[in-house]
């Protein structure tokens, strides 16, 4: 029993220090505290997939940032005014 309870310890930790290693690579606010392990995995996909629709796209990064923001001010203004 004790050697189980051994590898489910370093199982853990492994499992700990790659959603650790995870959290450097996804952007946070700096006031964010600490992300849960399944939001970390929900922001890691939606940066991803921001990350793929830059590539698809063509467009110059920045280029494509500024695009979606003025669509979603666009989207915004026409849900307020309905």
């Amino acid at each position: 029993r004790a050697a189980a309870n051994v590898r489910e310890r370093k199982r853990m930790m492994s499992i700990n220090g790659a959603f650790e290693e995870l959290r450097l690579h996804v952007p946070t606010f700096p006031f964010e505290k600490r992300l849960s392990k399944i939001d970390t995995l929900r922001l890691a996909i939606a940066y991803i997939a921001l990350l793929r629709d830059i590539l698809v796209s063509g467009v110059d990064p920045l280029e494509f940032v500024e695009k979606s923001l003025h669509c979603r001010e666009e989207n915004q203004s026409e849900w307020n005014t309905s």
